[in-house]
């Protein structure tokens, strides 16, 4: 994983707008997801959020029943 603190250059920031602008034009998921952090950074207090994946575990696998 890269340093949090590291500067993105502004092709990086570029390319990374880019595909979140996209993915929350065509996922509601991930949009929900970003606009917390969207608020939190507006609002002055991204730092009080929680650190660490936020992301949801895989959905289990199933066994297939035979007959």
């Amino acid at each position: 994983m890269t340093d949090p603190s590291a500067s993105l250059s502004f092709f990086a920031r570029f390319w990374l707008a880019w595909l979140c602008f996209w993915r929350c034009l065509v996922s509601r998921e991930f949009a929900q997801a970003v606009l917390p952090t969207s608020r939190a950074y507006d609002a002055g207090q991204l730092k009080e959020l929680p650190a660490g994946d936020m992301a949801p575990p895989p959905p289990a696998k199933v066994p297939a029943v035979q007959a």
